[in-house]
C-alpha cells in the first residue's frame, strides 16, 4: 500500500485513483454519505482512464474538466499538488488500520470486511498484511469471526491465491480512453518518414469494451529508427523492454504501450495474427493446415517446400 500521507506532489493518475479509492473506503468505514462515497469512486475511475495527466490539467487550471471531478475533490487535489498531502484526507484516515487497505485489491473483500478482518485478527503491518491474512485463514481463525464462517474463509483463501498470482482487478481501460491513447501514439509514430503505416492491435483493434495494454503495429523498412523514436515518446515514464522487433514503454499515466514492427510485405499477416482473438487464430491455423499451409505472423507458407506462396500486403 502507498503511504498516502507521503505521496508527494509528483503523483500520476494511477496513484491518484488508488488514493481516491482509499478515501472512499475510509468514508464507508466511518458511515459517510453514500453519495460522497460514490463520488470518490467515480472520480477515481475518471482519473484512471483520463488520457491527460491530472497534474498537467491542474497546471493549466483545467482539473474540473475531468468528468466526475467536482469542485470539492478538485480542491483536495489542488492541495495535494501544492503541498504533497491533504489535511482532510489525513483526518479521514486517522485511527484506521493502514493494513486494511491492502485487502481492497483481493476479490470479494470490501472496505467493511477489510476493517473487521484487521481489527479482529490484529493485523497491523501493511507490508505483511496479505501474508498474515492467509496464515490466519489456514489456521481457521477467519471462520471464527462473527459474520464470516467456514465458507467465507475458504473463499478468502482462494481469492488470496488469485491475488498472489497477479490475476485480480486488472485496471482495464474503457474503449474510448484506450483508443485516444492509441491514436495519439499513432500520430506521434507517423511524424517520422520511417513509419509506412501504423495501426492498433489486439482487443483494441477488435473494439472490445475494455482494454488492458495498448498494442500498436508499425509497417516499416527501418525498424531500428521506428523503435528508437517510439521509446523517446514524450509521455513515456519508463522503458520496460526493447528489442529488434519492438519495444514496451510505461506511460506517465501508468498505462503500458507495446510496439511491434514488421516489413510491409508481411504487415497484413502480423495485423491478423496479433488482432486475435486466440480462438480465432487457432481456427484459422486449423483451416490452413487442412489446405497444406502453415499460418503465422509472417504470412502463409506451403508446408511441403516451406516457400512463401502468399503474403498479406493489406489487412
Amino acid at each position: 500500500m502507498m503511504v498516502i500521507m507521503k505521496i508527494g506532489r509528483n503523483i500520476n493518475n494511477q496513484e491518484i485513483a488508488k488514493l481516491l479509492r482509499v478515501i472512499s473506503a475510509a468514508y464507508e468505514i466511518r458511515g459517510g454519505n453514500k453519495f460522497k462515497i460514490v463520488a470518490y469512486d467515480r472520480a477515481a475511475t475518471a482519473i484512471e482512464h483520463a488520457t491527460s495527466e491530472a497534474k498537467d490539467l491542474w497546471d493549466d487550471g483545467k482539473l474540473t474538466e475531468i468528468p466526475g471531478v467536482g469542485a470539492s475533490i478538485a480542491s483536495h487535489l489542488d492541495e495535494l499538488f501544492r503541498k504533497g498531502k491533504v489535511a482532510h484526507f489525513e483526518a479521514i484516515m486517522r485511527g484506521l488500520p493502514p493494513a486494511m487497505f491492502e485487502f481492497l485489491d483481493i476479490p470479494g473483500i470490501g472496505a467493511k470486511s477489510a476493517y473487521k478482518l484487521c481489527r479482529e485478527l490484529k493485523i497491523k503491518n501493511p507490508q505483511t498484511a496479505v501474508l498474515d491474512l492467509e496464515k490466519a485463514a489456514k489456521k481457521g481463525k477467519i471462520a471464527k469471526i462473527e459474520g464470516f464462517g467456514q465458507k467465507s474463509q475458504e473463499d478468502i483463501l482462494e481469492a488470496i491465491k488469485v491475488f498472489k498470482a497477479g490475476e485480480i482487478k486488472e485496471n482495464r481501460m474503457v474503449l474510448p480512453y484506450a483508443d485516444a491513447i492509441a491514436q495519439e501514439m499513432i500520430s506521434y509514430l507517423k511524424e517520422i518518414p520511417a513509419t509506412v503505416q501504423a495501426d492498433p492491435l489486439g482487443s483494441l483493434r477488435r473494439r472490445v469494451a475494455t482494454i488492458g495494454d495498448v498494442d500498436i503495429a508499425v509497417s516499416t523498412l527501418k525498424p531500428v529508427e521506428v523503435i528508437n523514436w517510439f521509446v523517446r515518446y514524450p509521455k513515456a515514464r519508463k522503458l520496460v523492454e526493447k528489442g529488434p522487433s519492438g519495444a514496451t514503454i510505461l506511460l506517465k499515466n501508468g498505462r503500458q504501450v507495446d510496439l511491434r514492427v514488421q516489413k510491409p510485405e508481411a504487415y497484413g499477416a502480423m495485423l491478423q495474427y496479433f488482432t486475435g482473438s486466440k480462438h480465432h487464430n487457432i481456427h484459422l491455423r486449423e483451416l490452413a493446415l487442412k489446405k497444406g499451409f502453415s499460418l503465422s505472423e509472417y504470412g502463409i507458407k506451403k508446408i511441403k517446400n516451406l516457400k512463401f506462396t502468399r503474403r498479406y500486403r493489406r489487412d
